[in-house]
């Protein structure tokens, strides 16, 4: 049986036991300010080699100032998290916030866990008074895809930072008023 609960500092650490592997057979890329979708097959292990630490510092970073941190648990394993950060970013004319981690453990996906916790951080995000979730997504379809089918939408302008930090992403935006 599943456990959902609001993470703390210490649950960080687990976050990179959370199994992100897939086989993926399409990508997207930003082409003239619309999305193209390219046949690419990649085999996913899991993390790659010390971005689940580098993660971890920034997630650290994030709840010490006030971000928003929930997970489901599997007898003590945590199998899927979302977390969404406190700090405003002003894009698309809107107050955003950003999610800033979301997934769910291979063997727990097609449950609707992934579902769930997108709902939940929307309803985290309009809490802390944001008017929209800034999405950074992995360009993976399937990604892509779960995000757009949740009502998310491409950003024409995405942020010049985050923009930065993850050039290849596709960059989302889910309003929220």
């Amino acid at each position: 049986m599943l456990h959902p609960r609001l993470l703390v500092e210490a649950d960080i650490a687990l976050l990179k036991l959370i199994d992100r592997a897939e086989i993926i057979d399409a990508f997207y890329r930003v082409q003239e300010g619309r999305l193209l979708r390219y046949a690419q097959h990649e085999v996913v292990l899991g993390w790659p080699a010390g971005e689940a630490e580098h993660d971890a510092l920034i997630l650290q970073q994030c709840y010490r100032r006030g971000g928003w941190l929930y997970g489901f648990f599997d007898e003590g394993a945590l199998v899927a998290a979302a977390v969404v950060d406190c700090l405003p970013i002003e894009c698309a004319g809107l107050d955003l916030r950003q999610l800033k981690f979301l997934h769910v453990s291979q063997a727990y996906r097609g449950q609707g866990l992934g579902r769930q916790l997108f709902a939940l951080a929307r309803e985290q995000a309009l809490a802390m008074g944001a008017q929209g979730l800034y999405v950074s997504a992995t360009p993976s379809q399937h990604t892509v895809d779960f995000y757009l089918g949740l009502g998310s939408e491409l950003l024409a302008t995405p942020d010049p930072q985050l923009l930065a930090l993850e050039p290849e992403d596709i960059h989302l935006c889910l309003r929220l008023v």
